[in-house]
């Protein structure tokens, strides 16, 4: 067995009603509270059990609600600007990856406002502030990940910030996930399960992140009638939510495998959402693959006979998803991922343009 370690230092809570009940634990990270998230149509029941919460113990707090789907480096200045002038010492972040990921960057903005807002790409040693994470989405993980993924328009690409953050907690409560839409709803499950698959496969797994992902497989099983006929009940929506839990752990410990890095391309230049963009390319990665055992076994786990029909499953799910896009277009995609050699570093088999290449084309040329 290889060396390996496991860090994990997130306090996770799970369960209805899990803000409240932990409510004593808002009030030991700092004064004023910096609240993280976007709008959304109709109720947030999250930013309301946050508010009370912050209301009961008296804790001051300002609320920023303008985080855009893949928060840019321009936006996370802005932000952190806000909270340095308002006086915050701790942020909340509530919504998916995109409030969560950009509270974890203006966090280190915030503790270290003299350097370059480009430094947090290249300095790991950067602290930032304490955080609380309440996901309201279940697909990226970033409640206890470490990862950070922000929008660089001087590259036109997406970067993951140096420093690792953690929020200190996070509240997994799948009420809040009971009025997702269809579409995101699909495109967080894939996202969920991808980060499984690709921390399954990774050169970095180790047998805890391997054992994290098997679960998440396996739970996911129980969830594909529901993706297929977009009916969810409260048990379903627990299930999406533990997947991505236990999909952002083992992330934290492997990283990321093709299709993730791959997904770049086509959110920046087709603005298609993260979750999506990945979910698009995971049944194709999969065939590329030539050790055929680990393809069926994980599949099998997931719940599907081979990798043909986890890859039909797929393109079933996101059928109504339009993606204008030519050839040539992912031939330059393939040319420039493949330039990137440290792209294919966790990847177990030896891969290239025409492995990339095929992927992009066979996913979204159909």
């Amino acid at each position: 067995m290889n060396s390996f370690s496991f860090f994990m230092p997130t306090r996770v809570f799970v369960g209805s009603g899990c803000v409240k009940e932990n409510a004593a634990l808002f009030g030991e990270l700092g004064k004023k509270a910096f609240v993280i998230s976007y709008k959304i149509p109709g109720r947030f029941y999250a930013m309301e059990d946050v508010a009370d919460v912050l209301a009961q113990h008296g804790i001051d707090h300002i609320v920023e609600d303008e985080i855009e789907e893949n928060p840019c480096v321009e936006t996370i200045v802005r932000v952190a600007k806000k909270g340095l002038e308002a006086g915050c010492d701790f942020l909340i972040a509530v919504g998916g990856g995109g409030p969560i990921d950009a509270a974890k960057a203006v966090g280190i903005l915030m503790n270290n406002p003299e350097i370059d807002p480009y430094d947090m790409f290249t300095n790991e040693k950067l602290k930032g502030l304490p955080m609380i994470a309440v996901p309201t989405t279940a697909g990226t993980g970033a409640e206890v990940a470490h990862w950070s993924v922000i929008t660089r328009f001087d590259t036109q690409t997406k970067q993951a910030i140096k420093p690792w953050v953690h929020p200190v907690y996070a509240f997994l409560d799948a009420n809040y996930l009971m009025s997702m839409p269809l579409r995101l709803t699909r495109a967080t499950a894939l996202d969920a399960l991808g980060h499984c698959i690709e921390s399954y496969v990774s050169t970095a797994s180790n047998p805890y992140s391997r054992g994290l992902c098997e679960t998440g497989f396996r739970l996911f099983a129980k969830t594909t009638d529901a993706l297929r006929k977009g009916e969810f009940t409260l048990e379903t929506r627990e299930y999406q939510m533990v997947i991505s839990l236990l999909g952002g752990m083992a992330n934290n410990q492997t990283g990321t495998c093709l299709p993730h890095g791959m997904s770049y391309a086509l959110t920046h230049n087709k603005h298609i959402p993260h979750g999506l963009a990945c979910a698009l390319l995971e049944g194709e990665y999969l065939r590329i693959f030539k050790n055929k055992e680990l393809v069926t076994h994980i599949v099998n786990e997931c719940g599907f006979k081979d990798v043909d029909e986890f890859a039909d499953f797929i393109a079933e799910v996101l059928k109504d998803i339009k993606l204008d896009v030519t050839y040539e277009e992912l031939e330059g995609y393939a040319r420039e991922f493949a330039e990137q050699k440290h792209r294919f570093a966790r990847h177990p088999e030896p891969a290239g343009y025409d492995e990339v290449l095929q992927i992009y084309t066979r996913s979204l040329l159909r």
